[in-house]
């Protein structure tokens, strides 16, 4: 009798125990022990296991991915630390590099399910055309080849592996200058099972061209387009990116006009920008020409944000497109 007396109190006791352990075991404000921990905002909160490495999302990762973002809208993605222009806000390229630092750490597993889809360019320290594949593969194939041509000796070069950085220096005084040419959204599709890398990158040609103080209408009409450039033979190989430059085209960008007179003849075709490569005698060619490769270095990725680095150790910074 004592035994059915007290059996149901006892089990209701151990059912109580029981679930005060839970709590307390899976309770974010107690340690293991069972004691309160006291709030800071560097408390952790445990997410999804990726290849077997557990990632703590945290108020500090998201404060500094934040503050990445905010210097990303001050310097107009970086184009305002353009030193051919001025020397303004380079103290924003220091922070924005110590920012990156602090935050690799903490990236998730990087996989090809973190890497899998659509990606928009939100900043990068060099010029933003960079970030496509033509360009990436443009700068691998000067930079690690050997010697430095007389025109590279003439315009000031020493370092055989810098000979891309005055390149792209020509480039962007040709296209950007007088602004005849300004930079539209930057965009990149990544897609694994096709083996494809994808990058869209918008341009707009003559945005505002009038006579300073008399004028009062634009002179020349505006128009542009949006060129797309294909990787394929993309693969990953621990956090690094590798594909092969295949082909480039410029399409029509949504709300500009297209090239006028001329976009029958230039524009909506798939230019074989590999087989030409392979012919040109810098690459080694006529006849075993080197293949267009590039490769980019993912350095932190989580669910919205990515950051990668060129061979040159230049930094980008991606994010996730607005739904």
């Amino acid at each position: 009798q004592l035994v059915e007396m007290f059996l149901p109190r006892f089990s209701l006791l151990l059912v109580a125990v029981a679930g005060c352990d839970a709590f307390l075991s899976t309770s974010p404000m107690m340690n293991p022990a069972g004691h309160a921990c006291q709030h800071s905002a560097s408390l952790r909160t445990p997410v999804a296991k990726l290849g077997g490495v557990t990632m703590m999302a945290t108020q500090e990762a998201e404060a500094v991915k934040q503050k990445i973002l905010q210097i990303a809208a001050l310097t107009d993605r970086g184009q305002r630390l353009n030193t051919l222009v001025a020397d303004t806000y380079q103290e924003k390229r220091t922070q924005i590099a110590d920012l990156a630092t602090k935050l690799e750490p903490m990236s998730k597993e990087v996989t090809e399910e973190a890497l899998e889809g659509e990606w928009e360019l939100a900043y990068a320290d060099v010029e933003l055309f960079r970030s496509s594949p033509f360009f990436l593969a443009i700068e691998r194939a000067l930079d690690t080849s050997p010697g430095i041509p007389t025109l590279g000796k003439m315009l000031g070069i020493t370092d055989p592996t810098k000979k891309s950085a005055m390149f792209f220096k020509l480039h962007q005084l040709q296209v950007l200058s007088w602004g005849a040419s300004t930079v539209g959204r930057i965009g990149q599709r990544i897609d694994f099972k096709k083996g494809e890398f994808e990058s869209e990158f918008d341009t707009v040609i003559f945005g505002l061209t009038v006579i300073p103080i008399l004028g009062w209408f634009k002179l020349l009409p505006t128009f542009g387009g949006r060129v797309v450039t294909l990787a394929d033979a993309l693969k990953l190989e621990g956090n690094e990116m590798k594909m092969e430059l295949a082909k480039t085209q410029v399409v029509t960008c949504p709300g500009v006009k297209r090239l006028p007179f001329l976009d029958g003849i230039f524009m909506d075709k798939w230019y074989p920008v590999r087989e030409v490569w392979k012919l040109l005698p810098w690459n080694g060619g006529p006849f075993d020409g080197r293949s267009p490769e590039c490769s980019v270095s993912v350095t932190y990725v989580d669910e919205t944000m990515r950051l990668t680095k060129d061979m040159s150790g230049a930094l980008f910074v991606y994010t996730r497109p607005v739904e």
